[in-house]
C-alpha cells in the first residue's frame, strides 16, 4: 500500500504545490474563457476633494430678470403726462410746434405798413385779391338760336344756325343700331346647308388626297402627313414655271405659296388625264387587243393624278414620306417630274385609238 500523505504538513503542502502548479498553469491557458476566474473590476466614484456639497438656492432666494421693483402708480402717471404734454415723440426729442400755435405771417405783416412794402410778391397778390372770379359761370346761353330762337331769318347766319340746330337734334336723338350686338356685319350663310357639316370642313381635293395616302386605315397619320405637305408648299420658294408644261388656271408663281390648298389643286388638275385606255380583245377579229379611250369624270381624273404623284415620290431619297410627296408636287409644278410623261403618253395612245370608238364592244 502507498503511504498516506498528510495534507496539513508544510512539506506535503509544498510538494502538492510544486506538482500541481505547472499542470494548473497549462490547463488554465488551454481552458476556455467561461471556466476562467473572473476578476472583479474596481470602480472609483467621483467625489469632491474637500467633500463639500453644492448648495442650491432656495426658490425664495432666486433672482430673475424681472425682479426689479415696478414704479409707483403716481410715478407712472407723472411720466405719461410728461410725454403726452411736453413731448410728442417717445425717444425724448422735443417735437415741432403745432400748426395752430402762433399767428399767420400775413396777419402779422398786415399790421405793419412798412413791412408790407418789402413782403414777397406772391403774398402781396394774395392780399390784393378782391374775391371775384376772372371768368363767368353764368348758365345763360350765349346763342339764342340754339334754343330755337333765330334772331335774323335772312342771311348766312340763319343758315348756319339752322344747320347747327339740326346737328344738335341729331346728336340728341336716340341712336338706332343696325346690327345690335355685332361689331361687324353678319356672316353670309351658304345656301347649301349640308356644307356646314363637320365631315365637309376640308377641301374636296385635300380630303381625297389624304385618304389616298392613308395606309392600314390610319387616317390620323395621313392627316398629319397632309399638314406637313401643305406646310412645305407654303414655306418653299415660288416654283419656276416651265413654259412647255403650263399649269391650268394657275395664279402667278409668286402668289402660289400663299394658298397651299390652291397650289395643290392646280398641280393635280394640270397632270390629271382626260381619259383612260381600255384593252378590249376580240372586237376587231382575232386575239389582238384593241385600245379604246374611256372618258373620266373629275374625281377619277384626280385619283389617277394623285396615284402617279405618290408612285413618283417613292423614287426619292428623303426619309420622310410627307417630304417625298411634297418634293414631288413641287417638281410637277416646275415641269421636272415624270408624271408629265405619263400623262402625255396616255393622251397620245388615246388620240391614236379614237378610230376604235365606233367598234361595237363585247362584254
Amino acid at each position: 500500500m502507498t503511504p498516506r500523505l498528510n495534507l496539513f504538513t508544510a512539506r506535503a503542502a509544498s510538494a502538492l504545490r510544486q506538482s500541481t502548479t505547472p499542470a494548473l498553469a497549462s490547463r488554465s491557458i488551454a481552458s476556455p474563457a467561461r471556466f476562467r476566474a473572473i476578476q472583479p473590476i474596481q470602480c472609483r466614484w467621483n467625489s469632491s476633494r474637500d467633500g463639500s456639497k453644492k448648495v442650491e438656492p432656495q426658490p425664495d432666494e432666486q433672482n430673475f430678470p424681472t425682479s426689479d421693483q415696478l414704479p409707483d402708480v403716481s410715478e407712472e402717471a407723472n411720466e405719461i403726462s410728461r410725454i403726452m404734454d411736453k413731448e410728442k415723440r417717445c425717444d425724448g426729442v422735443p417735437s415741432t410746434p403745432e400748426l395752430d400755435q402762433g399767428s399767420p405771417v400775413e396777419e402779422i405783416l398786415s399790421r405793419d405798413k412798412q413791412a408790407m412794402k418789402h413782403m414777397p410778391k406772391v403774398m402781396q397778390d394774395e392780399l390784393k385779391k378782391s374775391g371775384k372770379r376772372s371768368f363767368s359761370t353764368s348758365a345763360r346761353s350765349r346763342m339764342p338760336e340754339v334754343d330755337g330762337v333765330v334772331p335774323n331769318a335772312d342771311g348766312p347766319s340763319a343758315e348756319a344756325a339752322a344747320a347747327l340746330a339740326e346737328m344738335i337734334k341729331q346728336a340728341q336723338s336716340p341712336v338706332v343700331e343696325e346690327n345690335p350686338g355685332l361689331k361687324f356685319d353678319e356672316p353670309v350663310v351658304p345656301q347649301n346647308v349640308k356644307t356646314l357639316n363637320y365631315r365637309n370642313r376640308y377641301d374636296t381635293l385635300q380630303e381625297q388626297f389624304t385618304k389616298l395616302m392613308m395606309m392600314d386605315g390610319k387616317l390620323t397619320k395621313a392627316q398629319k402627313n397632309m399638314g406637313i405637305i401643305l406646310e412645305h408648299l407654303r414655306t418653299s420658294s415660288p416654283p419656276q414655271m416651265n413654259p412647255r408644261r403650263p399649269l391650268l388656271d394657275a395664279p402667278p408663281a409668286s402668289q402660289m405659296p400663299l394658298d397651299p390648298v390652291n397650289y395643290l389643286t392646280v398641280v393635280v388638275d394640270s397632270v390629271a388625264p382626260l381619259f383612260r385606255i381600255r384593252q378590249q380583245k376580240g372586237i376587231a377579229g382575232g386575239g389582238a387587243a384593241v385600245q379604246i379611250p374611256m372618258p373620266l369624270n373629275l374625281r377619277q381624273r384626280r385619283r389617277t393624278a394623285i396615284r402617279w404623284i405618290i408612285d413618283g415620290s417613292a423614287k426619292r431619297r428623303d426619309t420622310s414620306f410627307s417630304r417625298r410627296v411634297a418634293a414631288e408636287i413641287v417638281a410637277v409644278a416646275e415641269g421636272r417630274s415624270g408624271v408629265w410623261e405619263k400623262r402625255d403618253q396616255q393622251h397620245k395612245i388615246g388620240i391614236s385609238g379614237r378610230a376604235n370608238l365606233s367598234t361595237p364592244m363585247r362584254r
